[in-house]
């Protein structure tokens, strides 16, 4: 059973987090305009969606919990929510890569991306159990591809 007490422990956790993204951002973010290349603006909106997507979609299954959903039911629904937000944003990363060469590493996390789309989709079809188990590696995904595009930033290969 999910424990309301869990969500309120875990909201400053992540809220801090995300200031200290935030404040990354604001620093790098103090580049001319005309000075970032087009793999710097893909790698930062790469890393600024994929955070916010694991900070707001963290909540869905609790809040529904709270709401008195039945707690399989709160699972495919948060899963069917997060296949929809992580295809939205490969979707705008892949038309974004056509002006900025991606690297291997981001083509590969594509793949994974993709296949975690579709296991969320499953688990929202219950073809698949382990909704929660899912759910947790496409939230663990998000914030490994956040974190990789931050070191990419950090450590510019120039598409390699």
């Amino acid at each position: 059973m999910f424990e309301p007490e869990t969500l309120l422990d875990v909201i400053p956790e992540v809220s801090i987090t995300l200031a200290g993204l935030t404040g990354v951002v604001s620093v790098l973010g103090n580049r001319q305009s005309n000075a970032w290349t087009p793999e710097e603006r893909m790698q930062l909106r790469t890393l600024v969606e994929t955070s916010l997507t694991v900070f707001f979609v963290s909540f869905l299954p609790g809040v529904l919990i709270i709401a008195s959903v039945a707690e399989s039911t709160a699972w495919r629904f948060s899963n069917l929510a997060l296949g929809i937000t992580h295809l939205l944003f490969i979707s705008a990363f892949l038309i974004r890569a056509k002006n900025a060469q991606s690297t291997l590493g981001q083509r590969i996390l594509l793949l994974t991306g993709f296949t975690l789309i579709g296991a969320h989709f499953l688990v929202f079809l219950n073809v698949l159990p382990w909704a929660a188990l899912i759910f947790m590696v496409g939230l663990l995904q998000q914030l490994f591809v956040a974190s990789f595009n931050f070191v990419l930033m950090l450590f510019p290969t120039h598409g390699e």
